[in-house]
């Protein structure tokens, strides 16, 4: 960490911009994986997705993985990573937050925590490492970790990071892009080629 105003100002920008990204990474891969899985999109091209398997097993699990690796990536506690903590520990040396928008970033952290955990399970037991203690089943039944879970913990993500911003530089991120479009479009042409 630098002292120096200019240097500490460029670390914290390069923290919000990293966590913006990341939270971005989350939804679209969210929102893919969604498309995937969701009984509604599922039903409708589930015959596309079949005549394709490989690939579609393969997405499916690499959307779900890049997406728990990136909320776990949000929250991670390590001082070598741009995370939602180090960020804060940056901004709390800088003095650079009022005291209203501590107290609320304080609440969504612990709201977010118990969440980040249940993500951490699975990321650790799971992705990162595989667990000989227990089978990949048990370690997301240990989890407990739910589909509002996932959802939860970007919406909450994009409220601490706009919290953030809009106390320390006025400014907030809208998160208004979506890859759930593309992917439509992409399954619906794939449905057409099959059918044509």
């Amino acid at each position: 960490m630098c002292i120096d105003p200019a240097c500490m100002q460029k670390e914290i920008e390069n923290h919000i911009k990293g966590i913006q990204d990341t939270i971005i990474a989350a939804m679209h891969n969210h929102d893919i994986w969604w498309i995937y899985k969701n009984r509604d999109t599922r039903q409708q091209y589930i015959d596309v997705m079949n005549a394709y398997l490989g690939f579609f097993q393969t997405s499916i699990h690499a959307h779900f993985v890049a997406m728990i690796i990136a909320l776990y990536r949000l929250y991670e506690t390590r001082r070598d990573t741009i995370s939602f903590p180090q960020l804060l520990r940056l901004l709390e040396f800088n003095q650079s937050l009022s005291s209203d928008a501590q107290v609320q970033i304080e609440r969504l952290m612990q709201e977010a925590k118990p969440i980040w955990i249940k993500i951490g399970t699975i990321r650790s037991a799971v992705f990162a490492h595989l667990s000989n203690e227990r089978e990949i089943g048990e370690s997301f039944t240990k989890a407990d970790l739910k589909y509002r879970h996932v959802k939860d913990l970007i919406e909450l993500s994009k409220t601490i990071i706009n919290t953030i911003t809009r106390d320390y530089s006025r400014s907030t991120e809208a998160f208004n892009l979506s890859a759930e479009s593309d992917t439509i479009t992409l399954l619906t042409d794939l449905s057409g080629i099959r059918k044509g």
